[in-house]
């Protein structure tokens, strides 16, 4: 809007100088005409004002300068640690309590009661007995081997033969199969049930002539003073108490004789060692 109001100022002024010109030339002319002897410079001044003008004013110009800066510092730290389980492997350990030893070479000493049996049981009673045994048996098989001795009485009856009468005397050397059966190897008691058999030889001393009379079929003997051989099974049981190593078993014998067998059933209690 300024710059078009200041052309249309420029041009009122250059109208009006062109007009002022233009009158000017006319009055001078007309002066000279009348009195050309006297020259009168009078200056003509227009009829209307005309307005004086300035220098235009120039718009401002504005330089905007405009400066943007823009610090950005940004810190980042992450610490992550990250722990990642691909897999799971579960491990179930059994604690069992550890496995009472078996005996491999072992030996024992014991005693009990022989138990006469059958026919010779209307003479004789208990009485006693003692025995030692040695045996083996491979790392923790069930089938060893032993040998065994005794040594033992049987007890005459006082009431059918008197106060006097004599007690024979009986003693064995054999040997035996055992099978063995743990029943509970953990237990501190550790029980082996085991079953044997097997035979030997049997001699029998101090035998009154009474009983063979008492016993005798068809005028024969019973029995002498004379080694018969014999057979014999039996069970047993080992088991643990405290440091000790102890058995109980019993062993069935069948001394064979001319007519009648001699049966016996002597039962053992004792201490091993291995």
């Amino acid at each position: 809007m300024k710059t078009r109001n200041s052309a249309l100022y420029a041009l009122g002024l250059a109208a009006a100088i062109t007009l002022g010109g233009a009158v000017t030339a006319d009055a001078q002319a007309t002066t000279k005409k009348k009195t050309p002897t006297r020259r009168t410079t009078t200056r003509a001044r227009p009829a209307q004002s005309i307005p004086q003008v300035k220098d235009v004013p120039q718009p401002k110009t504005t330089d905007t300068v405009i400066v943007t800066r823009v610090d950005t510092v940004t810190l980042r730290r992450v610490d992550t640690v990250t722990t990642t389980m691909l897999r799971t492997d579960t491990v179930t350990r059994m604690v069992y309590p550890p496995l009472a030893r078996l005996p491999g070479l072992f030996f024992g000493v014991g005693a009990g009661a022989n138990i006469p049996m059958n026919d010779i049981r209307a003479v004789m009673k208990d009485s006693w007995a003692l025995q030692g045994q040695a045996g083996f048996f491979p790392i923790n098989s069930p089938l060893g081997l032993r040998a065994d001795a005794t040594y033992g009485k049987i007890h005459c009856r006082e009431r059918d033969f008197g106060p006097n009468c004599k007690s024979p005397s009986i003693w064995t050397v054999g040997a035996d199969a055992i099978l063995r059966m743990p029943l509970d190897r953990t237990s501190k008691l550790n029980p082996v049930l085991y079953v044997f058999g097997g035979g030997g030889y049997a001699k029998f001393s101090d035998v009154d002539p009474r009983y063979t009379a008492f016993l005798r079929t068809a005028n024969e003997p019973l029995w002498q003073n004379e080694g018969k051989w014999y057979y014999d099974v039996g069970p047993g049981v080992d088991f643990n108490v405290g440091g000790l190593h102890l058995y109980a078993e019993g062993k069935y014998y069948t001394i064979l004789t001319e007519r009648k067998n001699v049966h016996v059933f002597p039962v053992y209690g004792g201490i091993k060692f291995y």
